[in-house]
């Protein structure tokens, strides 16, 4: 939405600081929208509050009721939005009705309440309009993990997933998981007796599942105080329920489990008991390395030319994204994770960067260069985003292999 322009010049300063908060209110309507009939009652009792003339008060009334129109055009809940455009058609009556005193009176009480119109439209317009993070905003608030073996460090570690809790679990190549929380305090670590290269990792509500591209096999784990082992399920082969290097996974609303298999070139899909295994596509998908999933989409990072597939749950290839190459847009891309809005955070291996592009694969911002210091990566791997918007990434830097990242 563009952004606001003032009707009148502003000279007061206790009118500039009503301008700026209406103008807060227009960004807060972009990015938390629960918030705009809230910083309208404000706006409205500031207005109330002076004693301007009352055309400029309708020019502000009049611009904000245009401004919150386009600013909800999203909703789809029509009913909704009359609702709060009354509000504002109601005050704007009573400014155009003559009155003995030039300050604005509005109405003592709403026809309908004010935090029920909140709660409502937090309701609506939370799930219709997608969060994400600043990128360009973001800086390190977290390091820790030294490279190492010891209780507390990381040994190479791949990839990472969250939990519902916002505990981060890490694979590593020390042949075991290790779990931090978000703010960098290492909680514990597990293993088991048959795992040897644990990579991608997945979490769906309290299942845990892990690839291992040692013994071609697929591990699930209960998440509970000792992790128990649900199931390990495949081995060497290019049969169908076989792998040959399974690297990432992701689990879909409905608990299917998608597999990406790196020489065998092709995606598994599985029920949540890792039975029942099918081919996402009859297609060869060159080199899958990472996989995530939306509601109606599949997204594949591979080896090839242009290194984001994306594919439909049916199998069909819907377009392909982001090119790869020494001159190109990312290097040698290894990880990636999705915003609300499917921004495509991805970390190029090479580079020591994560970059940050739009759905349609236009480059938003990257973050970070080479070296060991905090905001630095070396070899950046696995990454994810924690409920709060933060970015979680792992790296081989010797001093600190755990990064997450937030706005400042």
């Amino acid at each position: 939405m563009a952004a606001y322009n003032a009707p009148v010049p502003l000279v007061d300063p206790i009118e500039t600081q009503i301008h700026l908060h209406f103008n807060q209110m227009v960004y807060c309507v972009n990015q938390r929208r629960e918030a705009v009939l809230t910083m309208y009652r404000d706006l409205r009792q500031e207005i109330d509050s002076r004693p301007l003339v009352r055309a400029r008060r309708e020019l502000e009334l009049t611009a904000l009721r245009t401004e919150t129109d386009n600013a909800i055009q999203m909703n789809q809940n029509r009913q909704l939005q009359q609702r709060i455009l009354r509000e504002i058609d109601l005050d704007l009556a009573e400014i155009r009705t003559p009155h003995p005193d030039t300050r604005v009176v509005f109405r003592s009480e709403s026809t309908v309440p004010l935090e029920q119109l909140i709660a409502q439209l937090g309701e609506v317009l939370e799930e219709e309009v997608p969060t994400v993070p600043d990128y360009q905003a973001m800086r390190p608030v977290v390091a820790v993990g030294k490279l190492g073996n010891a209780p507390g460090e990381l040994f190479y570690p791949h990839a990472v997933a969250i939990d519902s809790n916002d505990r981060i679990f890490i694979t590593q190549l020390l042949a075991r998981i290790s779990v931090f929380s978000v703010k960098g305090e290492f909680l514990t670590s597990f293993s088991h007796q048959d795992m040897r290269g644990p990579y991608g990792v997945a979490i769906h509500g309290d299942n845990l599942y892990v690839t291992d591209i040692v013994v071609d096999s697929i591990f699930h784990f209960k998440i509970a105080t000792d992790f128990p082992l649900i199931a390990k399920r495949g081995s060497f082969g290019q049969q169908i329920g076989k792998f040959n290097s399974p690297r990432n996974l992701a689990v879909s609303n409905n608990g299917d489990v998608y597999v990406t298999e790196y020489y065998n070139h092709r995606v598994q899909i599985f029920d949540s008991s890792l039975l029942h295994p099918r081919s996402l596509t009859q297609q060869l998908i060159d080199h899958p390395q990472d996989i995530k999933l939306t509601a109606d989409e599949v997204y594949v990072l591979c080896d090839d030319n242009r290194c984001v597939h994306v594919f439909s749950h049916a199998g069909e290839r819907l377009r392909s994204l982001i090119s790869r190459g020494l001159q190109m847009q990312v290097t040698f891309p290894i990880y990636f994770c999705l915003d609300s809005a499917e921004n495509i955070i991805i970390s190029d291996y090479f580079t020591d960067r994560i970059k940050i592009f739009t759905k349609a694969g236009n480059l938003i911002t990257t973050l970070g260069e080479g070296g060991h210091l905090p905001g630095m990566f070396h070899y950046p791997r696995g990454l994810a985003l924690t409920k709060e918007l933060s970015l979680v990434v792992v790296s081989w830097n010797e001093n600190f292999c755990l990064q997450i990242f937030s706005c400042l």
